[in-house]
């Protein structure tokens, strides 16, 4: 395994004791065959200074990309540009090494490799890019001393990759068949949950728990089941009334997924195909090969920040699943609406009892209420299969499973409905200056559940997912930085105690940027790294690298997390969209319901 490839980028600097003019160019490609052509890295992404670059360097004709610095102009200032190697390989995993020397005018590497006034740091030196996956790394040219004359350095930094094959995981970890150990689905004992499948149209079925085509998770089809309005029943394989149903939920099944951002502070990796397997049992630690899922011990998510024996490669079993002892949740399709709300005013209500619930597409969500409103009707809504207001993990255990092969594998459409309507998807723009969803689309631009491109804003990519993960209304989460005795939710810090295995707590020192204090498996630091740049609207934000959601982290000022953002926030909206708030009612804010039956013998 002696093939290599080689990327070459040169970085330009001009010095001068005013403000110094930088230019990078970057050149070359990295697609070389390999035994059954399998083998595939490309260059594909440059950000400069925090701004990412349109120009991309492909495996066609386009070899090479240019583009200007920001001035440097006092001592210490830095100019980065940071790469990203994407790894399109499906057998081969990649080891790539960087090298940076200085050359003259000609090109050519110089016999003075020292300088005075520029020192130039790559990082890291060598990293490991596996099959599917995308990492970062850095370039970092740095003024040490400035000039009364002009000066021009130049440098070449280049890329050597290799292949490698992958190592096969241990059978105990890695099945055939990664459907052989999905946890059935949990209707608890109280003949509430009732099991259906969805066809395309929209139309609902009761089926047997038994029937083969509940849920396929090999093929994308995810399980729900509904809840009926009082004194309805659905005789078994016939369709069940929309009327007849107050809420909807899609079952997430327990799974260990393979980490790959562990560290917050140091992120490489950017959006890719998350590794999951499922599997009932929890890791354990098994240097190289997986690691025990941090937690408390009282069995709740473990502090924040806290990630024990874990590393990047390993595989975690998720922490949604181990605080509550189950082997999967029931997540509420849609986002929670108002019952018997007829217009989106109706929805926004400050006050309300757990009977006013209903989860279903076309309703109003409620809106309006503080979170210890939502925290407490969720709690009562049914207490016997345990519901409860979605926690963050909760969010990023669903996340996950979408952003995989068992998915829609990428980011969803946002629901741009204006009236908060549950279960809409963005219309593809008609003008290509804009994004699908981007703000002032409004209620006319989009499509239900149910019809052709309704579907892309499921987990799923089809009709049996889960949706108004982008978008609708700011979800509330049941996650917060603890320390203020009043904080606008309603609540006080000794009335959480109490609840504290349906509660996320984080680090009581976090900030809007302590991405390090990120409960492994919650969506927010691992989707790094992030950066800090304005928006069209002029507007600075904290955005990270899947997607460029906006990424801001709760603290002792906002101390409540909120998921997915808002009908308005365009392409800013998304499943991995986490945003701080202080939990007041809200007119933009609502929440999401959450069912976890206890563990059945299966």
């Amino acid at each position: 395994m002696n093939k290599k490839g080689i990327m070459v980028a040169l970085v330009l600097m001009s010095i001068g004791f005013a403000a110094v003019a930088t230019t990078l160019t970057i050149t070359g490609t990295i697609n070389y065959g390999y035994d059954t052509k399998d083998f595939n890295v490309i260059f594909s992404e440059a950000i400069l200074d925090g701004v990412v670059k349109n120009e991309l360097i492909d495996t066609g004709d386009k070899k090479s990309i240019t583009f200007e610095t920001n001035d440097l102009s006092t001592i210490g200032d830095r100019s980065i540009l940071e790469y990203q190697v994407m790894n399109n390989s499906k057998q081969y995993d990649a080891t790539v090494a960087i090298k940076c020397e200085r050359v003259d005018g000609e090109g050519n590497v110089s016999d003075n490799q020292t300088s005075d006034y520029t020192e130039i740091i790559p990082s890291p030196e060598s990293l490991t890019v596996k099959a599917q996956e995308s990492r970062k790394g850095t370039v970092t040219v740095e003024l040490k001393k400035v000039s009364t004359e002009e000066k021009e350095e130049k440098f070449k930094c280049s890329l050597t990759v290799n292949p490698g094959e992958r190592e096969k995981e241990p059978a105990e970890y890695i099945a055939d068949n990664y459907c052989d150990s999905v946890a059935k689905p949990n209707l608890g004992t109280n003949d509430k949950l009732i099991p259906v499948t969805i066809s395309d149209d929209g139309t609902i079925t009761k089926v047997s728990e038994d029937n083969e085509s509940w849920y396929d998770y090999c093929k994308k089809k995810w399980a729900n089941a509904v809840i009926l309005k009082d004194g309805k029943a659905a005789p078994e394989n016939d369709p069940i009334a929309m009327d007849d149903i107050e809420s909807m939920f899609v079952w997430i099944p327990k799974y260990k997924y393979r980490l790959w951002n562990v560290d917050a502070e140091n992120p490489l990796y950017n959006a890719h195909s998350i590794e999951i397997i499922f599997d009932k049992i929890n890791t354990e630690n098994v240097e190289g090969v997986s690691c025990e899922t941090p937690m408390n011990e009282d069995n709740t998510q473990g502090l924040s920040g806290n990630i024990q024996e874990c590393s990047n490669g390993e595989y975690m079993t998720h922490p949604a699943f181990i605080s509550l002892g189950v082997d999967g949740f029931w997540v509420g399709k849609f986002e929670t609406g108002y019952k018997d709300a007829n217009n989106a005013n109706a929805a926004n209500q400050a006050n309300g009892e757990s009977t006013n619930i209903v989860v279903k597409p076309d309703v109003y969500s409620w809106r309006g209420a503080t979170i210890k409103t939502f925290f407490t009707v969720a709690k009562d809504y049914n207490t016997d299969l345990n519901s409860h207001m979605m926690k963050n993990t909760e969010w990023g255990a669903v996340a996950y499973l979408s952003h995989s092969i068992f998915g829609i594998n990428k980011e969803v459409t946002i629901n741009n409905n204006d009236q908060y309507k549950t279960g809409y998807a963005a219309l593809p723009s008609t003008d290509q200056s804009k994004f699908p969803g981007e703000v002032g689309d409004g209620k006319e631009s989009n499509t239900a559940w149910n019809e052709a491109n309704g579907v892309n804003a499921s987990t799923t990519g089809n009709i049996t997912g889960v949706y108004d993960m982008s978008g609708g209304v700011h979800e509330y989460m049941a996650a917060y930085v603890p320390g203020i005795s009043e904080d606008g939710s309603g609540f006080q810090d000794d009335e959480l105690e109490k609840d504290s295995k349906i509660i996320d707590v984080y680090d009581k020192s976090s900030a809007v940027n302590s991405y390090n204090k990120m409960i492994l498996g919650d969506a927010t630091g691992e989707m790094g790294p992030i950066n800090y740049y304005a928006d069209a609207d002029t507007t600075n934000r904290f955005h990270n690298s899947w997607y460029a959601d906006v990424s801001h982290f709760a603290g002792v000022t906002f101390p409540w997390f909120g998921r997915g953002g808002n009908c308005t926030y365009g392409v800013l909206a998304g499943q991995f969209t986490f945003t701080r708030h202080a939990g007041t009612a809200d007119k933009d804010s609502g929440f999401r319901l959450v069912l976890a039956p206890s563990n059945q013998t299966q």
